[in-house]
């Protein structure tokens, strides 16, 4: 596997962005990693060189790099919940997202990682978790002949009361998709999110609900990892791109 660290010039500085991708000359189709709500961290940059060794040329932004590069939280801290300073710093994070920001971030990847020929130009595919998996909504509207395949794991902060709501335009997707909940989500309870639910069934989705696991059950650095609903996820994500990433 090919390992590099890329600073792509952004309208607000640069940004920090991994790339993996496997040995070879390729090309590998495109995958946009979005990393939740803590960040970069090892959970996340073992995510990315798993898609890359299934294949897949992975790339993964450094989605804060506005209010700093690579930025970094305490896990534990996070954990004490709503109240503690660390967990505020976080929600202060999250709450500094700019979705169509963000789009031009991954307007300025693409651009930046068009010039390798392992990079594939084709049909690409995004995944992402907690408020990643908010962007790859975004993205998959965005940019809906480019971007065929979504997949993302604990969504969050993707049923707001706004008209633009990301839920909104979920139903309306002709990409594919698979989306994993946990029933014991705390953080975005099933009930938070049945409206995303409702506009899945009205898409081209598979949707899985996987008892007993709460948010973040993806990593295995988080206390809720759930080894079941993670294996599970993998396998659904990994199908969802092997049949429509060629």
């Amino acid at each position: 596997m090919i390992e590099q660290e890329l600073a792509v010039e952004t309208a607000d500085g640069p940004m920090a962005v991994a790339v993996r991708r496997p040995d070879g000359p390729g090309p590998y189709p495109v995958v946009v990693v979005f990393h939740d709500g803590p960040g970069l961290r090892r959970d996340v940059y073992d995510i990315v060189a798993r898609v890359a060794e299934a294949g897949y040329y992975a790339v993964l932004p450094d989605l804060y790099h506005r209010i700093g590069p690579k930025i970094v939280f305490d896990l534990a801290g996070i954990g004490r919940g709503p109240g503690s300073p660390e967990f505020e710093r976080l929600m202060a994070a999250v709450g500094s997202l700019d979705d169509e920001a963000v789009l031009a971030d991954v307007a300025a990847l693409l651009d930046a990682v068009a010039a390798d020929p392992a990079a594939g130009s084709g049909a690409k595919g995004a995944m992402g978790f907690c408020v990643g998996a908010r962007l790859t909504f975004r993205l998959l509207a965005a940019r809906p002949d480019e971007f065929v395949a979504g997949a993302t794991m604990h969504p969050s902060f993707v049923v707001t009361d706004e008209p633009d709501s990301p839920h909104r335009s979920v139903g309306r997707l002709a990409a594919g998709l698979f989306v994993a909940f946990g029933a014991a989500d705390t953080l975005a309870p099933l009930e938070v999110n049945a409206p995303l639910r409702e506009e899945l069934a009205r898409a081209n989705a598979t949707v899985e609900i996987y008892e007993g696991a709460d948010h973040g059950f993806m990593f295995p650095g988080m206390p809720a990892y759930h080894e079941h609903a993670a294996t599970g996820s993998w396998k659904r994500t990994l199908d969802l791109f092997s049949r429509s990433l060629t």
